[in-house]
């Protein structure tokens, strides 16, 4: 079974385009100056890593509540390594820092909840392991 998704891309100006879903949310985005951008929003490649970042924490923070970890704080580091000599300009290595704040978050949870959601829920990790190494870590603050 599959679902088709659609979004409207629509230009701006400049090299300003946002991106609309059919309920109207949207993303938008540009590209640095010196490419000829305005810089005013996240370019495409910073939105895939972006989007890996959000599909990553959204499924581990479920995963969390499932396991009654108590979470007050998360944000995720999000780096890519990215080839810079010849197009197309891809990432060749991502690592996720992700950072929690809590009491007693248990550290095998966490991990666990990490497996689970790059190995096996988040959809774009999935899509993206096929073309790139993913790696992640954590780091677990105290309330």
């Amino acid at each position: 079974m599959s679902v088709q998704n659609k979004i409207d891309l629509e230009w701006k100006t400049n090299l300003q385009f946002e991106a609309k879903n059919p309920k109207g949310l949207s993303v938008d985005f540009d590209v640095p100056l010196v490419h000829g951008g305005d810089e005013t929003a996240l370019s495409p490649m910073e939105n895939v890593l972006a989007s890996l970042a959000a599909c990553s924490s959204l499924n581990v923070l479920i995963i969390l509540k499932k396991k009654r970890q108590k979470v007050s704080s998360y944000k995720i580091e999000a780096t890519a390594d990215k080839k810079t000599d010849t197009p197309p300009k891809v990432f060749t290595k991502i690592h996720l820092k992700h950072i929690l704040k809590g009491k007693n978050i248990n550290p095998s949870a966490l991990e666990k909840a990490i497996e689970l959601s790059e190995g096996k829920y988040c959809s774009v990790a999935a899509m993206l392991k096929q073309a790139v190494e993913i790696t992640s870590s954590y780091e677990i603050l105290h309330d």
